[in-house]
């Protein structure tokens, strides 16, 4: 049986990949999925949102793959928590509304969310027509 560890054998071993490559590596695999979006930070606060965001999707995920299978996890605290999620993505969008306001932008809401100052709108003046017909 051979020894692996001769000079000979050490000199033409690569050597081996820094965790910097190796994560680089898994985030370029990631991105190839189907489930993953990519996001770009711009902000310095972008990647603590990531960071938040992803926990929530884990979680989320893993609630109510528990639900029921736990005392403590019964359908009403995880529903409570899945409308809590919802308010929150509710709140941001309002708010992202509100700065492309302030910035004279115009606001397209992300796809399955409403422009929230045009659902004011239409609350503010119920059955009033158009003139459209």
């Amino acid at each position: 049986m051979a020894d692996k560890n001769t000079k000979a054998d050490k000199g033409n071993s690569t050597p081996p990949a820094s965790k910097k490559v190796d994560w680089q590596a898994r985030k370029l695999e990631n991105a190839k999925r189907d489930d993953t979006s990519v996001v770009f930070c711009r902000a310095r606060d972008t990647g603590d949102f990531i960071n938040i965001l992803n926990s929530n999707d884990n979680l989320v995920y893993q609630m109510r793959m528990n639900m029921g299978r736990r005392d403590s996890l019964t359908f009403e605290v995880v529903k409570s928590y899945i409308d809590r999620s919802r308010r929150i993505k509710e709140e941001l969008n309002l708010m992202n509304a509100e700065m492309c306001q302030l910035l004279d932008y115009t606001y397209k809401p992300p796809r399955g969310f409403d422009h929230p100052f045009k659902k004011q709108e239409k609350q503010a003046v119920p059955g009033v027509e158009t003139g459209k017909k």
